[in-house]
């Protein structure tokens, strides 16, 4: 395979694609027409196809305080409202007994972010499981109080605004809402936050108290699972997709232009919007972000473009001079001040830049986990967010080098022995990608031996899953669920080996 003509056809050919998602299918199922048959039947045999062993739902990664847990009880209270048989009992009982098992480890790996709107979901799926008639414990291991801490941060009449993040996660407010609030947060693309199941839960909530609901919602379900069985976790995903694929080829050699990666309009259009407010993960969602906005600027600027930095300066946190994502936030994320440090880099108008800068970097090393590696809430794997790191660090400040010398010697020595990396329990492509991206920025200060980087490639090349149209990666991007988007690891994985080949041809 010529791996840099496989990128560019990548850039040119790109088409939302990502793994199925058993959170939004078991939403799916739970959706009955006007007779009480289900919509969606044959969504029940495909959950029942992916129960693990132990009774629970989810990855096969091992994040069990927080995907297992909350997977596991949407696809059980899909299958307990579903007709009854012998097999749907006992994969009842069975998730009945992981839970019971596995509830009190929701904050064990405290050092992980929790899933997009965990704090919301939690509690009210706990309380759906035992109303479809699930025996599970009657308290809420203290996450009630996390719920009301996040909506402490918002101002009740904006819960149900288009424009707040919450809009992808309302099926929290579970029976205690009211339809035709539902109704006004309803994007013009009949979604609700681009969440099939958000929107399923609407339509749900509308069925059950006998209202009708807009028909809108329901071309919009039609729409993603004629394209995708059963279902994906978002939808649609276009700036969010595009931007990290072409972020994760500029790692390819960013000393370089990089036009060849990108189709003009592609830029045009993306200094258009940066202009107005920023970017956010697709123009339908609506609602623009810090991580989107400052890939933007980071490619506009390697493209040798000049933007306006006002739309990201408005992310900044009043006094902090840090970036959050989103409104209303309740935690800072690790990645997205990587990416806004990474964009104010390139940009010398940035105002107070070199003190912004400084705040950043600040903030980056007191997150370290343990003086070694980074966490972040947008993904499981510390490899994502310390691979992003290190390479910016490296980059934007030579005296930082000698303080991330732990953090290089923490992704050699966790190399598995087939030349893998993986966090969990099994080394990844997509981990793999990561670690090696990293250690290649490393290897160009003479910081790594170079027969780590070769068992790397090694490995990548025999598990790069580069030519099938639905590769087996393991979901790690943290959603409601966690899920894998293919053509962001695609691209991770072909810059490691594009980058390789320029490092040792």
């Amino acid at each position: 395979m010529d791996l840099a003509t496989a990128a560019s056809d990548m850039v040119l050919q790109l088409d939302q694609r990502m793994s199925p998602s058993l959170y939004d299918a078991a939403w799916l199922l739970r959706l009955r027409d006007r007779d009480g048959a289900p919509v969606y039947p044959d969504y029940l045999g495909w959950l029942l196809s992916r129960q693990h062993p132990n009774g629970s739902w989810g990855s096969p990664i091992r994040y069990y305080h927080h995907d297992r847990i909350i997977c596991t009880l949407t696809a059980a209270i899909a299958v307990a409202e579903h007709v009854q048989t012998p097999d749907t009992r006992a994969a009842v009982q069975m998730a009945e007994k992981f839970l019971w098992q596995n509830l009190h480890l929701v904050f064990r790996d405290t050092a992980f972010a929790e899933l997009v709107g965990f704090e919301l979901l939690f509690p009210t799926l706990m309380e759906e499981a035992r109303r479809a008639g699930l025996r599970l414990p009657a308290h809420n291991y203290g996450v009630s109080n996390l719920k009301a801490e996040k909506l402490r941060l918002i101002p009740p009449e904006m819960l149900y605004s288009r424009g707040v993040t919450t809009v992808h996660s309302l099926e929290f407010l579970g029976r205690d809402v009211n339809p035709s609030n539902l109704h006004n947060a309803v994007f013009e693309n009949g979604s609700l936050g681009n969440s099939p199941a958000t929107t399923a839960y609407y339509i749900h909530a509308c069925s059950r108290i006998g209202t009708d609901f807009d028909p809108e919602a329901q071309a919009y379900l039609d729409r993603v699972t004629s394209t995708y069985h059963p279902s994906i976790y978002l939808y649609p995903f276009r700036n969010f997709e595009s931007l990290w694929v072409i972020n994760n080829l500029a790692l390819i050699d960013r000393s370089e232009k990089i036009l060849d990666w990108i189709p003009a309009p592609f830029l045009d259009e993306l200094e258009q919007k940066l202009r107005i407010e920023g970017l956010g993960l697709d123009d339908e969602f609506g609602i623009p972000d810090a991580d989107c906005t400052s890939v933007g600027y980071s490619l506009l600027a390697l493209a040798g473009r000049n933007p306006d930095p006002a739309a990201l300066a408005g992310y900044e946190v009043p006094g902090e001079r840090i970036f959050r994502t989103y409104f209303f936030e309740r935690n800072p994320s690790v990645s997205t001040n990587i990416h806004a440090l990474d964009a104010i880099r390139l940009m010398p108008e940035y105002p107070d830049r070199g003190i912004v800068m400084d705040r950043i970097e600040r903030m980056l090393f007191s997150s370290r986990r343990f003086n070694l590696f980074w966490t972040d809430k947008w993904h499981a794997s510390p490899f994502y967010a310390t691979s992003h790191a290190l390479m910016t660090l490296l980059d934007a400040h030579p005296a930082t080098h000698p303080e991330l010398r732990d953090t290089i010697d923490w992704i050699v020595h966790n190399q598995r022995d087939d030349g893998s990396w993986g966090y969990f329990n099994r080394g990844t492509a997509e981990e793999t990608a990561y670690a090696l991206l990293a250690l290649q920025q490393a290897y160009r200060y003479d910081l790594v031996p170079p027969d780590v980087l070769e068992k790397g490639v090694d490995f990548l090349l025999e598990n790069d899953g580069l030519e099938d149209p639905e590769p087996a990666y393991v979901e790690l991007w943290l959603g409601k669920c966690l899920y894998a988007p293919y053509d962001i690891i695609r691209s991770a994985i072909l810059a490691a080996l594009i980058r390789h080949e320029h490092l040792f041809s």
